[in-house]
């Protein structure tokens, strides 16, 4: 046999190696970066049609709520006092809360804070009304009342003039009245218009009917100026029960897009939030005049402004009760800003096939987010049984 010399030996140290050239790796690295661009992409527009559809369907259940609210508000409003429209319908409401008066109200918050003024001074029993900016530039204003007894409506006659030490109604009757209701303390009106109107609560020690017909009251009694008081009223005034907790509520859009509420009777310091998303709203009256069934939608202007409605004439009472419902319109936008154009440069129109049809127009950088108009119809139903 041939033997290899050392020579011939094949090495035993040396090792096969491979490894990446520079050109596969700089083909991997734009493969990596053209797939982690896809996914981007996808990822992008997903998360964009799942902003735009959250905030869409955010919208249309804050406009749903805030309607909602609304409805609750309005359809029950003139609960307690609507059926004696003519004793109660534009009265001036003297009320106290903690020893300090909150009808009329010293001030209000934001957006209320000139409503006060705007009306003529006095807040006046009434279902709902409605202020209008006559400059056109806000929202409207709700101002929407009710009680919440439950009972017949029928106003206690009282006996005698109520006495004011001890504080003491002196009535026919007082088995309609529960410790810790309020009631509503009202003159019979003369011919031009109604005196002035008093809410105060039944005392907490008050157990229950008494033959004598004595009712006492709890709470401070309004003693300024020339509002009436509780030893001003005749042996011709009446009681009509509000339960225990009425609503004497304020209704507008305040800052941040947002629908607010104020209770005049609690007198709080701030208001409360009642829907988000909500830029604009306005309201018109259903009226029916003749009394036949057929509405009118009527805006609140004219004899049916704000301020003419509570001049507290009895002919402004009989303009009150011919309103059997409140028309109530709402704009909602979504919260997050489009990069593009996605709204034209109007809105559909609100209260449309009416004369108070209202169009919102929209400037370029408005455009860019999306919007819903709401329109709810609100019967009035403690005054669609009202003789006016």
């Amino acid at each position: 046999m041939r033997k290899l010399s050392k020579n011939n030996m094949p090495p035993t140290h040396v090792m096969l190696q491979r490894g990446v050239t520079l050109i596969e790796m700089m083909v991997a690295l734009v493969i990596g970066l053209v797939v982690s661009l896809a996914i981007f992409s996808v990822i992008s527009v997903s998360e964009a049609r799942k902003r735009n559809t959250t905030g869409a369907n955010d919208m249309n259940q804050n406009g749903a709520y805030a309607l909602y609210q609304l409805d609750q508000a309005v359809r029950s409003a003139g609960t307690g006092f609507s059926q004696q429209y003519t004793l109660t319908f534009g009265c001036a409401i003297n009320a106290m809360n903690g020893g300090k008066a909150v009808i009329p109200p010293a001030a209000l918050p934001s957006p209320f804070d000139s409503l006060k003024a705007n009306i003529g001074g006095a807040f006046r029993m009434a279902p709902a009304i409605i202020w209008q900016d006559p400059n056109g530039k806000l929202s409207d204003l709700l101002i929407v009342m009710s009680g919440s007894a439950g009972y017949g409506e029928m106003p206690i006659e009282s006996t005698s003039v109520p006495s004011t030490s001890p504080a003491q109604l002196h009535l026919l009757n007082t088995l309609s009245f529960s410790a810790g209701q309020k009631l509503l303390v009202a003159e019979r009106p003369g011919a031009g218009s109604l005196p002035a109107c008093l809410v105060e609560s039944v005392d907490a020690s008050y157990a229950g009917p008494a033959s004598t017909g004595v009712l006492p009251l709890g709470g401070a009694f309004y003693t300024v100026g020339t509002n009436k008081t509780l030893g001003s009223y005749s042996s011709d005034s009446v009681a009509l029960n509000l339960g225990f907790s009425p609503s004497f509520n304020l209704f507008g859009v305040g800052a941040n897009n947002t629908l607010v509420g104020y209770d005049l009777l609690n007198g709080s310091a701030g208001t409360d939030l009642i829907g988000d998303g909500v830029i604009e709203m306005h309201a018109i009256y259903g009226v029916d005049t003749a009394n036949n069934g057929t509405i009118t939608w009527t805006e609140p202007t004219g004899s049916y402004a704000a301020s003419a409605l509570l001049d507290g004439s009895v002919n402004s009472g009989k303009l009150i009760a011919s309103i059997k419902a409140i028309r109530i319109g709402i704009i909602t936008r979504s919260e997050v800003e489009d990069k593009n154009t996605v709204s034209g440069t109007t809105l559909p129109p609100m209260f449309a096939g009416t004369a108070a049809s209202y169009t919102r127009s929209l400037s370029a950088a408005e455009q860019k987010f999306r919007y819903r108009v709401l329109d709810a119809t609100i019967p009035l139903r403690n005054s669609l049984t009202l003789d006016n």
